[in-house]
């Protein structure tokens, strides 16, 4: 792979456009909120303090394959509720964050429906792709669209402009304790990747290894590290493939 390609590769994969550094060093950098990475004229990728990394160990990070391909290992009684809903302030959105938002839950919601087994969508088939057409730039066109398409095609989304706050709602009949935590992490980091990205896609990829593909976004989200590990555990548990390579059972590839 050449540096352009992997310049562009790893700007999609943290979903920031990467920044090029021009002379002396004639570099590109790709600034994240915990990070930094620099990919000098060779090719080489360091971090902010120094270490090299390859494009391998950024973008599939190892980790023990019992956190990969075992739910979490504290159990406890599943709580039988008809759902769960998260409130978040709308305090530093604006109407294209807000689009973001639907935009991210869209993309992700078949791999969220089946980390949770939600008996019920979060938005309908075509709802995101007919917010694109709408011109959304303050929270009142946000509001006018929403309310032109239909809150109904939204279920599990709400939104409060005056008490400014949004709800984010999931259908479950059971959801473990370990779950509903594991929710409120994601929500919180969807919410501040929706207002950081200058567009978000709806665009649902057709993902072959979905325990993967979940993985990956969890780690372009921020949610990596030892800090996150049992979050990670959590969601990936109801889902089928490798959390480790992007075609299950073949790891050179």
């Amino acid at each position: 792979m050449n540096r352009k390609e992997m310049v562009k590769q790893l700007g999609e994969f943290f979903g920031v456009k990467p920044k090029y550094l021009n002379a002396p060093t004639f570099a590109y950098e790709i600034e994240m909120t915990k990070e930094t990475y620099t990919i000098d004229r060779q090719g080489t990728i360091t971090t902010s303090v120094g270490e090299v990394k390859t494009f391998e160990e950024i973008t599939n990070p190892l980790e023990p394959e019992r956190e990969l391909e075992q739910p979490a290992e504290e159990k406890h009684e599943p709580l039988e509720i008809d759902g769960l809903e998260i409130t978040l302030p709308l305090e530093g959105h604006s109407g294209t964050t807000l689009r973001n938002l639907v935009n991210m839950l869209f993309s992700k919601q078949h791999l969220i429906v089946k980390a949770f087994k939600l008996t019920e969508p979060l938005i309908d088939g075509t709802f995101a792709e007919d917010l694109s057409f709408k011109e959304i730039n303050t929270f009142e066109e946000f509001q006018k669209a929403i309310d032109e398409l239909g809150q109904e095609r939204v279920p599990g989304l709400a939104f409060d402009f005056e008490k400014e706050t949004f709800t984010i709602k999931l259908k479950a009949e059971i959801l473990e304790a370990d779950q509903i935590a594991a929710f409120q992490d994601l929500a919180a980091f969807i919410n501040k990747s929706a207002l950081k990205q200058k567009r978000a896609s709806f665009k649902q990829a057709q993902d072959d290894n979905p325990k993967y593909a979940l993985r990956t976004w969890l780690i372009r989200l921020g949610m990596n590290g030892s800090e996150y590990k049992t979050t990670r555990k959590v969601l990936l548990a109801n889902l089928e493939g490798s959390g480790a390579f992007r075609k299950a059972g073949k790891p050179n590839e």
